[in-house]
C-alpha cells in the first residue's frame, strides 16, 4: 500500500496464520481491492440480526460504492484486516474483518469496527482481530477510539457508562451516546496474547459483541453520492 511505512508490523507485507479455540486455522492479512467479492459473499452469509447490528438497518446487500470504500483503503487513515479461511484448491472463505477510520478533525482518534461472521462466533476470532487492530492503531499514532452507541433505554445507558472510568461519553441525540476511550498501549512483545483483556476497549467490544448494546456505524460509512441536479 502506497504510503504505508515498511517498518510497520502491520504494513503491506503483513500476514499471519492464527488458531481459533476450536483448532481452525485462519489467515490474517491487510484488506485488498480484490477482496470485493469475498467481502460481498461474507456479508450475504451474515444473519439478518448481525447485519442490523452492523448497519442499523435491514440491509440486504452492499452497493458498489460501499464495496470500494471497504476494500480500497490507504492503510494509514483507513486501515483494515481481513480474516480468511482457506479450503482445498485455493478456495477462500471470509471469516471477518477489523478496521479503523481516522477522524479528519482529530488525527489521533479513529472509529473502530470488528465484524465476525456468524459461523465463527465464540471462537476467539473477534478478540484476535481486536488485538491486531489496537497494535496497528498504536503504530499509526492513533491514541483514542471513538464509537457511537445506540442506548435505547436508561438501563442500557447506565450499563455502558459503568464499563470503565477511562471511557467518556457525550450525548449525540436520537438516543445515541458517543464513547471515547484510550487505545491501550501494546505490550513490548507485539503479539503478546491477551494484553488488552480487562481494558475499557475490550469491555466495550465484548458488550457490543453480545448484542447488549448496538453500534451505529456513523463515521465509518462511505458518504452518500451527491444528488443529481438534473
Amino acid at each position: 500500500m502506497e504510503g504505508v511505512k515498511q517498518s510497520y508490523r502491520y504494513g503491506g507485507s503483513y500476514e499471519e496464520t492464527v488458531h481459533l479455540s476450536d483448532g481452525q486455522r485462519i489467515h490474517l492479512r491487510l484488506m485488498q481491492p480484490s477482496d470485493k467479492q469475498l467481502l460481498l459473499d461474507g456479508f450475504e452469509s451474515l444473519s439478518p440480526d448481525s447485519r442490523y447490528a452492523r448497519f442499523m438497518s435491514p440491509k440486504t446487500t452492499l452497493t458498489d460504492g460501499e464495496l470500494r470504500y471497504l476494500t480500497e483503503v490507504d492503510g494509514i487513515n483507513h486501515f483494515a484486516i481481513g480474516a480468511i479461511r482457506r479450503h482445498v484448491v485455493h478456495k477462500q472463505e471470509g471469516a471477518g474483518s477489523a478496521r479503523f477510520v481516522r477522524l479528519r478533525d482529530e488525527p489521533d482518534t479513529a472509529e473502530p469496527a470488528v465484524t465476525v461472521l456468524d459461523s465463527f462466533h465464540g471462537k476467539g476470532l473477534g478478540s484476535i482481530m481486536l488485538q491486531r487492530l489496537i497494535e496497528a492503531a498504536w503504530e499509526r499514532d492513533i491514541r483514542w477510539f471513538r464509537t457511537e452507541l445506540l442506548a435505547a433505554n436508561t438501563a442500557s445507558r447506565r450499563m455502558i457508562e459503568s464499563l470503565s472510568p477511562d471511557v467518556t461519553f457525550r450525548h449525540a441525540g436520537d438516543g445515541a451516546l458517543i464513547a471515547t476511550l484510550p487505545v491501550p498501549e501494546p505490550d513490548q512483545t507485539p503479539t503478546a496474547p491477551g494484553f488488552f483483556v480487562g481494558t475499557s476497549i475490550h469491555k466495550l467490544m465484548s458488550f457490543v459483541a453480545r448484542a447488549k448494546v448496538s453500534v451505529r456505524p456513523h463515521m465509518t460509512q462511505p458518504p452518500a453520492p451527491p444528488e443529481s441536479s438534473g
